[in-house]
């Protein structure tokens, strides 16, 4: 008969390391502890920090926590596993509070692994007072080397790169660190430096053996540049690291997401039948990161039919891949085709539930926008409340595209509504509110909820602008205005548009000045030689104004100014015409409509209103 051992206390901790590999080993892992208790092996501080580990990496903190308060000793190691715990889990604010615990009340003295894994808290939460906080107590403790990845990686994600490249420049050897940097750099929208550094080392393909996921970040930064020859020595290097090994490999998810990023750097190179080839030929098991790439790259490149086809082809779906699709109808122009779609991807047509994210939402409610849909436009808000919660509160994107739907949509009132729920309001989320204000006539609420803005410390950009200034068109406020387009130019350095010039001509005109709109306009096209600035829509706001005070002198003289430009012929006729016929001069605005019917090549577009009694959805949502 075999003799029996009875498991000691570090058996027990390396068979709950064991267990914790995978969650597949759950239930054992639960006899196991069950077991512990029987056995009287609890408490035990190496014990009971491995249990607390194996929870944790299950995903399951509160049981971590649980065993953590429980334990009658604990030691450096506990106190790092549970924080460890927090930050791995999404939890970082819990990992901080219970690292300041640890070190203010517990007065427990934490070593280099403690402050990396908090430093990882603060990378992910871009909190970069209490990092720096942090890596101030690193270098009293003496663990700068130590925590040196830490401390950089704190600093990049926190947008702070000239902190990280302090680090690069002291431990310029380090490949490491290197790699990092690079990361960083590419995360940071700082692609020409991120290549720069690859390209200043002789030995730069140590990058690539160093970290593969490296790749992804080079791949990223010359789709950002559009640099086709850079992406393909990377895509050389990727098939000489990789390619004995392709079939093997291509199920694992840093493998698939290295060629996602291939074939999205080929498609914003415009080179999309290199990105075909790499998703036909080379990729032996697609997963649909794979189709969703090759869909956006189809609809950033205007082929929205090849993109509809892989569409239909793919095998699987998930939120990303209908999200890029109805995105794709938005584009286009196709907004009714967008909220079909929406509709079809919750229907569970083929028994796959597919829950939207934010950004479907946010497309979504862009549909509705453009459709000036109300009713489904409530129908997707609804729909995003039961499915994503308080997101129209704690999101700014939703919230932002909410005010947006119900502006365009006619109700001012459920946009004031979202918009003062809103946790986090951008420059954005304001100009969506000025705007709705602004284009309903209500140029005076416009004009203080921009007041509101600058006084919290929120710097307009040019659409804001362009509101503005439309409201003080609307309400007559002329040097309102003009001191409104002083203060965009000089204070806040934004170059005028064409647009802003049609608003201030606009204004001008509305207010009967139009000997200064037609001087400004002569300005400008003294001063500037881009076409663009003094085009059809500033002029045709000047001869909108000439129709409104009947001075049809000026308004031949705009008008002619537009014809011989060739811009907007049309409605330059049509406006012509007016002009005469408001000032009762029939006979010059029928022969000014006979010209434009002669006129070959020139056959206007006629108006058209459209009235939404019910707008019909393909099922509820």
């Amino acid at each position: 008969m075999l003799h029996q051992t009875k498991p000691n206390h570090f058996i027990y901790a390396t068979v709950v390391r064991a267990c914790a590999t995978s969650v597949a080993y759950l239930q054992l892992g639960k006899t196991i502890h069950s077991l512990v208790i029987k056995t009287g092996y609890s408490p035990n501080v190496v014990v009971e920090t491995s249990l607390l580990d194996m929870y944790a990496k299950w995903g399951l903190v509160e049981f971590s926590r649980i065993l953590f308060d429980e334990m009658p000793e604990r030691n450096v190691v506990s106190w790092n596993a549970m924080i460890a715990a927090y930050v791995h889990n999404g939890k970082e604010v819990d990992g901080l509070e219970l690292f300041y615990t640890m070190k203010c009340v517990e007065f427990v003295v934490p070593d280099e692994f403690a402050f990396a894994t908090v430093l990882t808290g603060c990378a992910r939460v871009s909190e970069l007072k209490l990092g720096m906080q942090i890596h101030a107590g690193v270098l009293v403790v003496g663990f700068e080397i130590e925590c040196v990845l830490a401390v950089c990686n704190m600093y990049l994600r926190c947008g702070e790169v000239s902190f990280a490249e302090r680090f690069l420049r002291e431990r310029g050897e380090n490949a490491t660190l290197k790699v990092l940097m690079i990361k960083g750099y590419v995360s940071n929208k700082r692609c020409d430096d991120a290549l720069r550094l690859i390209g200043s080392d002789s030995n730069s393909i140590k990058f690539f053996v160093e970290d593969h996921s490296v790749i992804v970040s080079v791949l990223t930064a010359c789709a950002d540049r559009c640099l086709l020859k850079i992406g393909k020595q990377v895509h050389g290097i990727i098939m000489t690291l990789l390619g004995s090994h392709w079939d093997c490999q291509s199920k694992d998810e840093s493998v698939t997401v290295i060629l996602s990023a291939l074939i999205d750097m080929y498609c914003k190179c415009s080179s999309v039948e290199e990105a075909e080839r790499v998703f036909g030929n080379q990729i032996p098991l697609k997963h649909v990161s794979h189709w969703n790439a090759l869909i956006t790259g189809y609809i950033d490149n205007g082929l929205l039919n090849n993109a509809i086809e892989h569409f239909t082809r793919m095998p699987e779906r998930n939120v990303v891949s209908w999200t890029a699709m109805i995105s794709g109808y938005v584009k286009y122009g196709m907004p009714h085709e967008g909220l079909r779609l929406l509709a079809e991807m919750y229907s569970n047509k083929d028994s796959v539930v597919v829950q939207g994210n934010c950004v479907t939402f946010s497309v979504a409610l862009e549909t509705s926008s453009l459709l000036t849909a109300l009713e489904a436009g409530k129908q997707i808000h609804a729909k995003l409340i039961r499915t994503i919660g308080k997101a129209d509160i704690h999101n700014v994107v939703v919230g932002t595209a909410l005010v947006d739907m119900y502006s365009k949509s006619g109700n001012l009132i459920y946009a004031k509504t979202v918009f003062n729920r809103m946790a986090e309001r951008n420059v954005v989320s304001w100009t969506s509110m000025i705007t709705g204000y602004a284009s309903h006539g209500i140029g005076f609420q416009a004009l203080e909820l921009f007041h509101q803005m600058m006084a919290i410390g929120i710097e307009p950009n040019e659409v804001t602008f362009v509101s503005v200034l439309t409201s003080c068109s609307h309400c007559g406020l002329v040097e309102e205005g003009m001191k409104y387009f002083k203060m965009m130019t000089d204070k806040y350095g934004i170059v005028p548009r064409s647009d802003h010039y049609a608003c201030v001509v606009d204004l001008l005109g509305r207010a009967g000045q139009l000997t200064e709109a037609l001087s400004l306009l002569e300005k400008i096209e003294d001063e500037e030689a881009s076409s663009e600035l003094y085009g059809g829509s500033i002029w045709g706001a000047l001869l909108g104004a000439c129709r409104l005070y009947g001075n049809v002198e000026m308004g031949n003289r705009v008008a002619e100014k537009m014809l011989e430009s060739n811009q907007q012929v049309s409605e330059t006729y049509i406006a012509l015409s007016n002009v005469y016929a408001a000032a009762g001069m029939w006979d010059e605005a029928c022969r000014v409509r006979e010209k434009w019917s002669k006129r070959s090549g020139d056959v206007g577009k006629p108006g058209q209103s459209r009235i939404y009694i019910h707008f019909p959805v393909p099922k509820p949502l």
